[in-house]
């Protein structure tokens, strides 16, 4: 039997085009994902109750950023889930950002199919807390599904401030933990984000410290610094306590002298002054020397004449 030759022909497209083309497709996709992810969040940070929806016909002006089509988009969502709409926004711009980074894009088609479960937890959580003043729907921070099955549980449990809390905190542990897996997050990831984390933190520190001229090198050489001022000054009020001391010793303290009371004449009191350092009265070491009295004189006696 006869053979006929049969020749390979190459690809139109060879592998490494492929490649090429199906990294842009992907980052074009991204792109998308992030693009609906704006537009979604401006639809719910744009919602108002008054707007017309499926829920309410009014002929009030529309308040929402992409009009009537933004407000029956946005009204069910936030009534149904509350805030935990939110979820979806945030999976689309990390599902979106990995496509464009080439970053854990291979498990977008496992881990999206969870995330209705991820945003019906999270509505639950949202649920089990307290409004805000701010908060003006008949329903509660999860919408209507997070109040149902909150009302559920906790009519099934007894109703105490432990066991309220505990439900918070478990719903809380729940939804990080679906969320974690869902946005494709890994272990060695989640370490990487960690010690970027502590790095940052670190580098912001250390920027602060640089700014302020406070660095740990300027802060140890202001120490020394300051220790060897205060040196210093007790050095030289050492020294000035010496020398006042060496002065002192050398000069005697000046006293005043002491006067010596003045003799009397006649028979008046002697006046006697006293000064510091007198000795006390009574005990004068008076002079030697005589009183002296007025002198008399002695007039010679008339001579008698004889008749």
């Amino acid at each position: 039997m006869a053979s006929y030759p049969n020749p390979r022909r190459d690809p139109l497209i060879d592998s490494r085009l492929q490649e090429l083309l199906s990294q842009r497709g992907k980052e074009l996709l991204g792109l998308g994902l992030i693009t609906a992810a704006l537009v979604l969040a401006l639809v719910l940070g744009s919602y108002s109750p008054l707007d017309p929806g499926w829920m309410a016909a009014t002929d009030a002006p529309v308040h929402n950023a992409l009009g009537r089509l933004g407000a029956a988009l946005a009204a069910p969502l936030v009534t149904i889930t509350g805030l935990g709409a939110w979820g979806i926004v945030l999976a689309l711009g990390v599902w979106g950002l990995r496509l464009v980074v080439h970053q854990g894009e291979e498990n977008i088609l496992g881990r999206t199919v969870f995330v209705p479960v991820a945003v019906a937890l999270g509505s639950v959580w949202l649920a089990s807390l307290v409004p805000g003043a701010g908060w003006t729907q008949p329903f509660g921070l999860g919408g209507l599904f997070g109040d149902t099955v909150l009302a559920a549980v906790m009519t099934a449990l007894p109703l105490t401030t432990g066991v309220a809390n505990t439900l918070t905190l478990a719903s809380f542990a729940g939804a990080l933990a679906i969320y974690l897996f869902v946005l494709g997050s890994s272990l060695p990831e989640m370490l990487r984000f960690g010690r970027f984390l502590l790095a940052g933190l670190i580098l912001s520190y250390a920027g602060l410290l640089s700014l302020m001229g406070l660095s740990v090198r300027g802060m140890g050489g202001m120490a020394m610094r300051g220790a060897d001022h205060w040196h210093a000054r007790r050095d030289q009020r050492a020294q000035a306590r010496a020398a006042a001391e060496a002065a002192r010793a050398q000069h005697q303290p000046w006293q005043e002298p002491l006067m010596q009371a003045q003799p009397t004449y006649g028979h008046a009191a002697p006046v006697q002054q006293r000064h510091a350092g007198m000795p006390p009265e009574g005990q004068w070491a008076h002079p030697a020397t005589p009183s002296r009295r007025a002198p008399q004189i002695h007039w010679p006696e008339q001579p008698v004449w004889p008749d």
